[in-house]
């Protein structure tokens, strides 16, 4: 039986992601959310919307030095696209993007998450990474972290699907991509 309290399916929804993400590879892959309509995905077309995503990603970005994302309409149709695709198939899986030309950080729960609780789950892959000696510590991932703040990233746009089961599967596209091997994020 799942969780009732909201810290215990927030928990639960982190290490789904995680789990989630350990299975995925480069560029990364985890989770971020738009408002959505039951039975098909949604961009994020209005500033409230959009802010749900930038403001936690921009403060994630403010504190290492890194200049604030830009939204992206274009970004966000893309991943309302694929974020659509995803649903219809069924499961509300992960996409497969290694061949985007963009970054991509996605996620799912199990319930319908927030835009502010999805990239808290990505940016919480922080206390993970090294800056020193641009490492993540064994068996802990931290690519998702790593393109929230990706210095040359300028621009970011994310949607949202609310699968059959009511679970919600989210995308974000970042341009340009980050997570470039041997680089460190800023």
């Amino acid at each position: 039986m799942a969780p009732q309290c909201s810290h215990c399916r927030v928990a639960m929804a982190v290490a789904c992601f995680v789990a989630v993400l350990a299975l995925c590879a480069a560029p990364a892959y985890g989770a971020r959310a738009v408002p959505r309509v039951s039975g098909s995905a949604q961009q994020s077309t209005n500033a409230s919307a959009a802010d749900e995503f930038l403001a936690p990603h921009n403060q994630a970005r403010a504190a290492v030095s890194v200049a604030p994302l830009r939204w992206s309409a274009d970004l966000a149709a893309a991943a309302a696209r694929t974020a659509s695709r995803q649903q219809r198939q069924g499961a509300c899986a992960f996409a497969d993007m290694g061949g985007s030309p963009y970054g991509a950080n996605q996620g799912w729960a199990s319930y319908r998450a927030r835009p502010g609780e999805v990239v808290a789950a990505w940016v919480a892959q922080g206390q993970y990474y090294t800056h020193a000696n641009n490492t993540c510590a064994a068996g802990q991932q931290c690519g998702t972290y790593t393109q929230v703040v990706w210095r040359r990233t300028a621009e970011v746009g994310c949607a949202q699907a609310t699968c059959a089961t009511g679970a919600t599967l989210t995308l974000c596209l970042y341009n340009p991509h980050g997570n470039v091997q041997g680089e460190s994020p800023y």
